[in-house]
């Protein structure tokens, strides 16, 4: 199993250098974007799935569970940032 603690901590210790340097905003492309939406809903199914276990949720439960957690970080990405994920992706 490949968990990228490294490839993601020495990600995270770039962004908190460079946010308390002052500098100018990271500028995303919406590649960039996409890629860190990836990476944040990956490790939210993951967090999730463990929570679904502790709480011995039925398959059917999950399912519906992961498909409303899906639709709702899409529309929380809409609301903020105005970039529909569906789109991005075409």
């Amino acid at each position: 199993m490949r968990t990228h603690k490294k490839a993601l901590e020495l990600i995270a210790n770039d962004i908190i250098d460079q946010a308390s340097s002052g500098t100018e905003k990271p500028n995303y492309s919406n590649m960039d974007f996409m890629n860190t939406i990836l990476i944040f809903q990956t490790a939210l199914m993951d967090k999730m799935f463990d929570n679904q276990s502790y709480d011995n949720m039925d398959m059917e439960n999950r399912s519906k569970m992961a498909i409303k957690c899906g639709e709702d970080l899409r529309k929380l990405i809409h609301t903020f940032t105005g970039l529909d994920t569906h789109k991005l992706m075409d």
